[in-house]
């Protein structure tokens, strides 16, 4: 897990914040060329996670749209979210 997640993740916790992180690739994204309004991660235990994503949402330093590179190279990422009602919100999205 890359240093600005692990700070970003600690601030959560100290902070109270009920965010929670997982890893997993990508099975879909769903957008248009600039924006991602939600995507599908599949976990190592087999489950397809469907998130939406919060309009302020980034991945890392980047636009979120980065989410289709990892799509098509297959590599991981980690995505904090929230649960919002029966949705799970990603608030963060970055390399694993």
């Amino acid at each position: 897990m890359r240093a600005a997640t692990a700070v970003a993740l600690v601030a959560m916790v100290a902070c109270g914040g009920s965010a929670k992180v997982i890893e997993g690739r990508l099975a879909e994204v769903a957008g248009d060329l600039e924006t991602v309004d939600s995507f599908v991660l599949l976990t190592e235990a087999g489950e397809r996670l469907r998130f939406l994503a919060d309009p302020a949402a980034r991945f890392g330093d980047a636009p979120l749209s980065h989410l289709r590179d990892h799509l098509v190279s297959g590599e991981p990422v980690v995505v904090s979210y929230e649960e919002r009602g029966d949705d799970l919100v990603a608030t963060a999205v970055d390399d694993a």
